[in-house]
């Protein structure tokens, strides 16, 4: 049983590599539905298998093995209001699938493991291709997606005070599309007759590190503290893809249609994060308050070397930026139990390096839950609403573009900014 029980995980493992992924502000906390009925309040309760992501040293509460299987289905929306044309663009209407798998086993009375696979930093945001912002970098299509495998274990000291430690072992994939109006070719600029593409692609493999503490301070109250630490991708081996059309070269005259490409490297690092909560019971009724502090400053430009000398560099200058959650659980009867939450959310991003590619501002989550619980069987289902604030866009990104050419002038408004999220978790305890 235990062999089958280990296959199965492997095979999910593999297949639980994400499509798409989404996240104004590119974190992703969707990382479990009964924390997502509570607007993600959950470090110090830490009570189910996502303990894995949240707070691992809650996992020494559970008793046996649990598996856990999740998706979180988001559908995003946005706009663009132009100064210059007065049109109106929306961005294209997509739905992405955010996946979950955690699996815990309690090995002794002092020790619990666990092993968990998420994908908490993404973003996917496509843009029609004949748009205003279309030769910003990344301006019709920006995708970022990336799996984390991260096994933990957790160690008992007190009958209140657990421990854990774990390793984050993470993927990247990163695709950048734009339209091309002209590009630097032999010491001259080449003018296009038409819009040409550009595609950045890469991917690479890098670790980090993760702990976690969870107290009992009574029976009925509650703290937890965990740490993720910073993941640093030194990407070798990404290509640019440029498709350009016949044009003319200034100073030498036509030049046929072409397709160039190229290798170049990056570095990208992904900030640490720190969530610190408490939570307490009272009869049915279960109340969280947690802060989540992410370190954005990390983010400071994405610069890309070619192999032929060029750069192209895109200042970022994120900040370091607080997020608060309250949520609350109301227990029906030992079968149904109820849940909602809020959330502040600050924006990272400053107002000189806002760009179609993460256009967030300063956003409030609204948040629903149920979860149904069968004996062994558990299903937990969310829905948050995300409404995020207007960014007026009126910087040097809607003026320069990719290749060292200077771009149609464009600035306006993103506005009518929210997402529909939803959350499924089936759980089953051994």
């Amino acid at each position: 049983m235990r062999k089958a029980r280990i296959a199965f995980l492997y095979v999910f493992m593999i297949l639980l590599v994400p499509t798409f992924v989404f996240a104004n502000g590119f974190q992703i906390n969707e990382q479990g539905s009964k924390a997502l009925g509570m607007g993600g309040a959950f470090v110090a309760q830490a009570n189910d298998p996502s303990a894995l992501y949240f707070n691992p040293a809650g996992i020494t509460q559970l008793e046996r093995a649990h598996l856990s299987l999740g998706v979180s289905p988001i559908t995003p929306r946005a706009s663009f209001e132009s100064d210059v044309t007065g049109k109106t663009t929306d961005a294209d209407v997509n739905t992405f699938f955010i996946p979950n798998f955690y699996y815990t086993m309690k090995n002794t009375e002092k020790i619990s493991t666990g092993l968990a696979v998420f994908s908490n930093y993404g973003l996917a945001t496509e843009w029609p291709e004949n748009w205003e912002g279309r030769y910003v970098t990344g301006g019709t299509k920006a995708e970022i997606i990336t799996m984390t495998i991260n096994p933990n274990i957790a160690y008992k000291i007190t009958d209140k005070l657990s421990i854990a430690a774990g390793v984050d072992i993470q993927n990247m994939d990163i695709t950048l599309k734009n339209k091309l109006a002209m590009v630097p070719y032999n010491g001259s600029i080449l003018m296009l007759n038409s819009d040409g593409d550009s595609k950045l692609t890469a991917d690479d493999w890098a670790y980090g590190w993760n702990a976690a503490v969870h107290y009992k301070i009574t029976e009925n109250w509650k703290a937890g503290i965990s740490y993720r630490s910073e993941i640093k991708h030194e990407i070798k081996d990404g290509t640019a893809e440029l498709s350009l059309p016949s044009g003319n070269l200034i100073g030498s005259g036509p030049v046929p249609a072409m397709n160039i490409q190229k290798t170049g490297s990056a570095d990208i690092t992904l900030p640490e994060i720190l969530y610190i909560g408490t939570s307490y019971e009272i009869g049915k009724f279960t109340f969280e308050v947690d802060g989540q502090w992410t370190g954005w400053s990390s983010y400071d430009k994405l610069k890309i070397e070619f192999e032929d000398g060029s750069q192209q560099v895109s200042p970022k200058n994120w900040e370091d930026v607080w997020a608060i959650r309250l949520g609350a659980q109301y227990s029906v009867n030992k079968m149904l139990d109820l849940r909602a939450g809020i959330i502040r959310d600050y924006s990272p991003i400053p107002d000189e390096t806002v760009d179609p590619l993460v256009p967030s501002g300063d956003r409030w989550l609204y948040a629903v839950g149920l979860g149904f619980n069968f004996h062994r069987l558990t299903i937990d289902v969310a829905y948050n609403y995300l409404d995020d604030e207007n960014r007026e866009f009126d910087n040097e990104v809607g003026k320069k573009a990719p290749y060292g050419y200077v771009a149609p002038e464009l600035t306006g408004e993103f506005k009518d900014i929210d997402a529909h999220i939803f959350g499924v978790n089936v759980s089953y305890k051994f």
